[in-house]
């Protein structure tokens, strides 16, 4: 019995029946397992066994499962807050810097003749003030090549000026003969008037005393002869007295011709000499305002310009600022002036938040001036943006940084949304919400 209990010696120790090792780290269910390796029950035992510990491998971990269902939570949490999440409508525009006073703009010096650029005051990048000579030229037109055509003109004026003055002392002349004239017919037409009462006077007379038989019948017809001769001079001199007085008018109305005359050839001869002072006075050119001379678009003695050709450019010094931004239709009606704007400067760094404008950095603000009424020609409209330093606004930078004709980009702060909206809106495609305006709400209430 000692000898069937004895342990048989096994030339199979290594095979997987013998191999308790592999199930070792299950515990206590390895064991029936080498025990039992080489039955049917115990194979199937194994599969399942193995079964299981891949199902327990591929498991995912609860903390993982708890980050993920955290971070989904928190994606949603987020989602909702940034929906209902205050944000701020903005029209965006681009454009470029200027001046808001045409007088600060940049100016064209032109020439106002055809010339001959005889040399050049300035050079490119010096400063002039408004009077200072820019370039001389040479006028090529007929009639103004000679340098004394100024003087010659005004030669000619002043010898016909002198024969018109004589025209009108003769006039004047002629005038104060006819009423000369006039009052010796006058005077001849009172003692026509005087003599024709007296024969008349005398005529009754003598009537009287004929019909009386005291006076002769050659007497009577002697005194009759002598009235029918006073009316007769009275009727002649009337006649010379309106004449004389017809002479006087016709005279006083000559006098007038002739210093209307003179008047009228004294204007156009001086128009005249003003504009050869003028055309001699444009062959110096000079600079219409204080600035600094940015282009010379000539080259040196010699050329040629036309009537209207522009010589030099000139930029004002006035520190006068504004951004000119171009919209599309669409913006541009519900932009109105007064309207607060964000601006970003060519060449400056800056952050923008066109939604949260108070979180931007790096732009200036500024204020819509005015909206063009019209197009530019091509859909968009205009609109001017003025500094904005209210509060604590940093200043715009100086001209000398901030150049005109840098290029700007603008927003303008429109109504207050919820984030949501404004989504709901761009996929949409709609326009941003038209603003209140305060003083129309005013109006209507009222």
């Amino acid at each position: 019995m000692s000898s069937s209990n004895a342990p048989r010696p096994s030339s199979s120790s290594s095979g997987p029946t013998d191999s308790p090792s592999i199930w070792s780290w299950r515990g206590s269910h390895a064991t029936p397992s080498a025990r039992n390796a080489g039955s049917p029950e115990s194979s199937g035992q194994m599969l399942n066994n193995l079964h299981s510990s891949a199902l327990q491998a591929a498991e995912t971990p609860r903390l993982f499962q708890r980050v993920m269902i955290g971070s989904v939570a928190g994606l949603v949490a987020l989602a909702l807050v940034l929906m209902f999440a205050p944000w701020r409508q903005t029209v965006a525009g681009s454009g470029q810097i200027t001046a808001f006073s045409p007088n600060a703009r940049p100016q064209s010096v032109e020439s106002q003749i055809p010339a001959r650029i005889r040399s050049w005051q300035v050079d490119e990048g010096d400063v002039v003030v408004e009077g200072d000579t820019i370039a001389t030229l040479e006028d090529i037109s007929t009639g103004y090549m000679d340098n004394s055509f100024v003087d010659r003109i005004a030669t000619s004026r002043s010898n016909e000026l002198a024969v018109l003055r004589i025209e009108v002392q003769t006039a004047r002349q002629k005038q104060l003969q006819a009423q000369q004239k006039l009052r010796a017919a006058r005077a001849k037409f009172d003692n026509a008037v005087a003599e024709t009462a007296t024969a008349r006077e005398r005529y009754r007379r003598i009537e009287a005393l004929y019909r009386d038989g005291l006076s002769s019948l050659r007497a009577f017809e002697s005194e009759q002869l002598d009235l029918r001769k006073a009316r007769t001079d009275s009727i002649s001199a009337s006649a010379d007295l309106e004449a004389a007085q017809q002479d006087v008018e016709a005279a006083r109305l000559t006098v007038r011709s002739r210093q209307s005359n003179l008047a009228s050839r004294r204007a156009d001869l001086d128009l005249k000499l003003e504009n050869a002072q003028e055309r001699q006075a444009a062959s110096v050119v000079r600079a219409p305002i204080d600035g600094t001379i940015a282009r010379i678009n000539r080259a040196g003695p010699g050329e040629t310009v036309k009537e209207g050709g522009q010589l030099a450019m000139i930029v004002p010094t006035i520190g006068d600022q504004a951004a000119e931004l171009f919209v599309n239709s669409v913006d541009a009606a519900i932009v109105e002036p007064g309207r607060r704007v964000q601006l970003q400067f060519s060449g400056f760094p800056a952050l923008q938040f066109s939604g949260f404008p108070g979180t931007s950095i790096g732009t200036f603000s500024g204020t819509v001036r005015i909206i063009d009424p019209v197009d530019d020609g091509t859909g968009r409209y205009r609109l001017l943006v003025v500094p904005d330093t209210s509060g604590s606004r940093p200043a715009w930078p100086d001209g000398s940084y901030l150049r005109q004709g840098s290029s700007v980009t603008g927003w303008v702060l429109l109504s207050n949304v919820s984030l949501g909206y404004e989504i709901w809106r761009r996929i949409n495609g709609l326009p941003p919400q038209i603003p209140v305006r305060t003083t129309g709400t005013k109006k209507s209430a009222n």
